[in-house]
């Protein structure tokens, strides 16, 4: 990479408003000519230095995919071959030497070197020597309190899919592909779709959602069941959606998937025709202008 960039330094799960405003920086240098790169690890350093991370909230390709739209180059490196750079070695081998940094960009708690024992500080105080400019942004508030990637994970697994939304800027979303059901839902008259959560990803609480599809390019309004389906059961979360005036058949097909609001908690019911009873009671509940 031989062109003069802006680095993004961070792990941006979620791409969320504390992310953005370290994002925002990176992109309001392409004025000064420097191409926007956001620096990604190839896994999480949790990951990396404790065998577990924190779940996900986007897949890493939905993240690649966003940083793409809003214009970013990305470079992954191997999160094993910097961890244990000294700072001044992280600056001067990646940020200079590989990167070619005119500008870096992170937040206020931004860690990195030899165990983590760098600040964000420290990175403005090392790249000043090597005529680097600095941006670290301070931390964003939303309803009075840091917006952080543990706050909306703790909002989903809640069942908050609305306020994780106002910290995340958008839908918590995930695409997965549709698998074969048992039909049941075709045979009563409300058709669903049958995905599992992707791995890793965070798993919001049980419980029906109102949600937004996306079939080819067309958003939806929709119902999502997230959990076990109590009443046929199966032992690994997945989610089941009823997508409002789309019958198509979507087997195989990656489909993308936005909670919106939760409606109820998960339910066992005595058979299947009170289950699509429910249905209808769910649909009205979640979109009352339209109905069932």
């Amino acid at each position: 990479m031989a062109e003069r960039t802006s680095v993004a330094l961070g792990s941006f799960d979620g791409l969320h408003a504390g992310h953005r405003s370290v994002l925002q920086k990176c992109l309001s240098d392409r004025s000064d000519g420097l191409l926007p790169v956001a620096l990604l690890f190839d896994r999480h350093p949790l990951e990396a230095l404790r065998g577990a991370a924190p779940p996900l909230l986007m897949t890493c390709e939905m993240r690649d995919a966003l940083l793409r739209e809003m214009g970013f180059a990305l470079q992954t490196v191997a999160f094993t071959e910097i961890c244990n750079l000294e700072p001044e070695q992280f600056v001067r081998d990646v940020l200079c030497d590989s990167l070619h940094a005119a500008a870096v960009s992170c937040g206020y708690n931004y860690r990195f070197g030899k165990g983590a024992a760098a600040t964000a500080y420290d990175l403005r105080t090392l790249c000043a020597r090597q005529g680097i400019a600095v941006h670290v942004a301070d931390p964003v508030e939303i309803a009075g309190a840091p917006v952080s990637s543990t706050r909306i994970r703790a909002l989903l697994e809640q069942g908050e899919p609305d306020a994780a939304a106002v910290l995340l800027t958008r839908p918590f979303t995930f695409t997965e592909t549709v698998r074969h059901g048992n039909e049941n839902g075709r045979r009563l008259g409300y058709p669903t779709i049958n995905q599992r959560l992707p791995a890793r990803l965070v798993v919001p609480k049980y419980g029906v959602y109102a949600s937004r599809t996306q079939v080819d390019g067309i958003w939806y309004d929709s119902i999502t069941n997230i959990g076990i389906r109590p009443t046929l059961p199966d032992d690994t979360p997945g989610c089941e959606t009823h997508i409002l005036g789309c019958g198509e058949m979507l087997y195989g097909r990656r489909i993308t998937v936005s909670l919106l609001r939760y409606v109820r908690p998960e339910r066992r019911f005595d058979s299947l025709e009170a289950v699509f009873r429910q249905v209808r009671d769910d649909v009205a509940a979640a979109f009352p202008d339209r109905g069932a």
